[in-house]
């Protein structure tokens, strides 16, 4: 009996609506976000450690998981707040210039929020989460000229001044 790879087709579970709530720290000019299902944005002000949380804005989003339909193979993530549409915002930005890698296809760039968009931990979005959405928006793409690609949220210039369009439902990723 031979070992076959399973060329994945991957399905969306456990599907959540919400929001991606982002606080920052009047004392140290951080920002971390979360998403909250419940029906009203948080907007409560507390203090953890040296740092004290206002909030700062709110989007509609939603998050899941991925699973394969033939091997049934999951990947969660945890890890992924929201993903956003790059609006292409800074040219100066590491997202705007992968866009423009893609100038002679046509490409939209999302960009996969993770927790800390300061990055102060050097953590970001899984490897595995990054190409599992890639291969996921990218499956079944007739058109050669034409694909979306999932970046870390690392790559952007500034959280604080980035602009784009948080993704709030699947069937908005149809529109491209």
């Amino acid at each position: 009996m031979s070992d076959q790879v399973c060329k994945h087709v991957w399905e969306i579970f456990n599907e959540r609506s919400g929001y991606l709530i982002v606080e920052g720290c009047y004392l140290c000019g951080g920002r971390i976000s979360f998403f909250s299902a419940e029906p009203v944005p948080p907007m409560d002000d507390y203090r953890e450690g040296d740092h004290y949380w206002s909030y700062v804005n709110s989007f509609q989003a939603m998050k899941f998981d991925l699973r394969c339909r033939e091997c049934r193979e999951e990947v969660h993530l945890e890890d992924v707040t929201a993903l956003m549409l790059c609006t292409r915002c800074n040219p100066e930005c590491d997202v705007f210039k992968e866009s423009d890698r893609h100038t002679s296809k046509r490409a939209w760039i999302y960009v996969a929020l993770c927790a800390n968009t300061t990055h102060e931990s050097n953590g970001c979005i899984s490897q595995k989460g990054i190409a599992t959405l890639n291969e996921y928006f990218n499956a079944g793409q007739r058109s050669p000229d034409k694909n979306m690609i999932v970046v870390p949220c690392n790559l952007r210039k500034s959280a604080d001044k980035c602009q784009g369009i948080v993704l709030a439902d699947t069937g908005l990723t149809e529109l491209y």
